[in-house]
């Protein structure tokens, strides 16, 4: 990111990135705020040069412990939209940094699934509506992972649908927060990666209840474990985890470690069963068969007669008659997409290659320059 400097036109930056309605970033005034994170905070903006043209700032402080995790989300999302925009992925429109924050505009998105589950009826999705979103969901990991990427705190807040006036995204769930993410493998050259090698040990990134069994066991995380995550939470969507209402962490992590699959699964359908043993049955290094899980899905849609058209539980009937003509989505038919593999790690790194298993930013800092260039 480059450093921006206050000019005249802009109000002075205030004390706590408490920003006020008007304050300008490059072409972007604040409006209002939206949300406010352990880290930092988040406005709605209206582009000054075309007032219609909405989107969301987030901002953190340049003293944050641990580094600073805006940079890493930029350099994530970049990397995922630098051969065009993406579906499921934010778009950057603006980064800087300043002398005490630094801040991204991006893609101005609606509810997350956390809100809009809390919203529902017995707060749970019919399975309509979570088979739908799982489906999604799955798509976007796909995209990260095939950027060299794990996310490593997949949870139903860092997902979220589409701005309701946005005709081409509302129905869309986008993929949140790359704020813990670490690359699994770096691209040395344009097509050919490298996997990162595993550490012995890695301290505990992600949320209790959501992350992977292994991840309590201290284990590197690698693409089945946002898989895990990804699972649980279509688990509580549909009826709900043996451990969902667990506040004491130790607890939840020997209730998490020790339950039967047959106990996890019970009210789950069984056309979804056969993700667990896959799951089970893969390393940090292995390529999951992202390929099996959508079948699974496929299969729930064609039991239950789903439609990719039919309405959400969160809609109206007037959002969903102005939304639901929309053009098929690529996730509608992504049978090759879930086939592809163009990262083709499966294995740990061979002998003597080079590999560092410690931070990564330099590999990181080249792959942002590639996509930079690329985008020229």
């Amino acid at each position: 990111m480059r450093t921006e400097a206050t000019t005249t036109n802009e109000l002075i930056e205030p004390q706590g990135l408490v920003f006020k309605p008007g304050q300008k970033f490059g072409d972007w005034r604040i409006i209002s705020k939206l949300d406010e994170g352990g880290f930092g905070q988040v406005y709605k903006v209206q582009n000054s040069k075309n007032p219609k043209k909405l989107a969301a700032l987030k901002a953190e402080p340049n003293d944050v412990e641990g580094g600073s995790a805006i940079k890493l989300e930029i350099t994530v999302l970049l990397l995922l939209n630098r051969n065009g925009e993406l579906p499921h992925i934010p778009i950057v429109y603006h980064s800087a940094k300043r002398k005490r924050f630094c801040y991204m505009v991006i893609t101005l998105l609606g509810p997350n699934l956390k809100a809009l589950k809390a919203e529902s009826l017995n707060d749970k999705f019919s399975v309509s509506t979570w088979s739908r979103i799982g489906i999604q969901a799955l798509y976007s990991l796909k995209l990260l992972h095939d950027s060299g990427f794990v996310h490593r705190d997949i949870k139903p807040a860092n997902f979220a649908m589409g701005h309701p006036d946005d005709g081409e995204r509302a129905r869309i769930v986008h993929l949140l927060d790359f704020g813990l993410s670490r690359s699994y493998a770096v691209e040395r050259v344009k097509g050919q990666w490298i996997p990162r090698r595993a550490r012995g040990s890695a301290e505990f990134r992600g949320t209790a209840r959501y992350c992977s069994p292994y991840v309590h066991e201290k284990f590197e995380q690698g693409r089945k474990d946002d898989l895990w995550a990804l699972l649980y939470i279509l688990i509580e969507f549909n009826f709900g985890l043996p451990w969902q209402k667990e506040r004491d962490r130790h607890k939840l992590e020997v209730r998490k470690l020790n339950i039967p699959d047959d106990i996890l699964l019970k009210n789950f359908p069984e056309e979804m069963h056969a993700i667990v043993p896959h799951l089970r049955h893969l390393n940090m290094y292995n390529r999951p068969d992202y390929l099996l899980i959508y079948n699974c899905f496929l299969k729930l849609l064609e039991k239950y007669k789903i439609k990719y058209s039919d309405k959400y539980d969160w809609e109206t009937d007037e959002q969903f008659s102005k939304l639901r003509h929309s053009k098929p989505a690529a996730y509608e038919d992504a049978t090759d997409f879930f086939k592809s593999d163009p990262v083709a790690v499966n294995e740990p790194p061979l002998p003597g290659q080079s590999t560092k298993s410690t931070a990564t930013m330099d590999d990181i800092d080249n792959m942002l320059k590639r996509a930079k260039n690329n985008e020229k």
